[in-house]
């Protein structure tokens, strides 16, 4: 019961990150983020331009690719922890 109620906070939260995200998305709402010459170099891509542009907005698209990245990795230790019983 506990894991059922962890994956639907986690999912839960998750869609609603990205319900906000796709409202604010391309609205004045939204500031330009200084990212520096390293975090523009990497925003530059093709990872980013082309496969992984969600949004207008890097910033959405960084924010959203490390939640998914959260999402991925508990549920590979979930599954861990339900295969081996601990």
């Amino acid at each position: 019961m506990r894991l059922l109620k962890k994956w639907i906070i986690n999912l839960g939260g998750f869609l609603i990150l990205n319900l906000i995200f796709s409202i604010l998305d391309g609205t004045f709402v939204v500031t330009n983020f200084n990212f520096g010459d390293f975090g523009n170099r990497i925003l530059q891509t093709e990872l980013f331009t082309d496969r992984l542009s969600f949004y207008e907005n890097p910033f959405f698209n960084i924010v959203a690719i490390f939640a998914a990245l959260q999402i991925i990795i508990i549920a590979l230790y979930d599954t861990y922890k339900v295969i081996t019983g601990k």
